[in-house]
């Protein structure tokens, strides 16, 4: 399991490759490793490896061909969208759709009119918890292709519901105090 951030990961895999260690003899799970890093770190440090996101490029629906024929227009052809790409993108467009729900951009005012909304994102439909505010969302482990592309290998049967303080974990009780 592999919880590096930025470029720890392009000396993390490069050194495996040195050691001799391939995902056909020890798979690597990673948090933050996206198609934009597979990108920096080169396929061939990658291909077989795994990762969990929300979205991958690779997501068969009309929402996410269109989010990125616009996103490869604005950046150019060869740039690569990734998770944080597509949660900012889904931001803005929630954040758009309570405001026009609440009538204004009042801060306290859009923040009730979010509760409950959905949007059908790129990665999917995302909806707003009305009590943290944080999205309700499929969970997709994904493998990592030669071309450096992320296949969805497996996936939630439904949205997880957001638990971003811990608070549906009996091991996790006192950690806040």
């Amino acid at each position: 399991m592999n919880t590096l951030n930025g470029g720890s990961n392009d000396a993390f895999f490069k050194q495996l490759e040195e050691a001799g260690i391939s995902s056909k003899d020890i798979p690597v799970i990673s948090a933050s490793v996206a198609e934009q890093e597979v990108k920096g770190i080169g396929s061939a440090y990658t291909t077989g490896e795994y990762t969990s996101w929300n979205y991958y490029g690779t997501q068969k629906n009309k929402q996410n061909k269109a989010f990125i024929k616009a996103f490869k227009a604005a950046y150019g052809q060869s740039s690569v969208t990734d998770d944080p790409i597509e949660a900012g993108y889904d931001a803005v467009h929630l954040w758009a759709k309570a405001v026009e729900k609440a009538g204004t951009t009042d801060v306290d005012k859009v923040k009730k009119a979010a509760a409950g909304l959905s949007y059908n994102a790129p990665e999917g439909k995302v909806t707003i918890d009305g009590k943290n505010q944080h999205l309700y969302k499929t969970v997709r482990i994904g493998k990592i292709a030669s071309d450096g592309s992320i296949n969805t290998v497996w996936k939630s049967k439904k949205q997880v519901k957001p638990d971003p303080y811990l608070k549906g974990y009996a091991w996790a009780k006192g950690l806040a105090k």
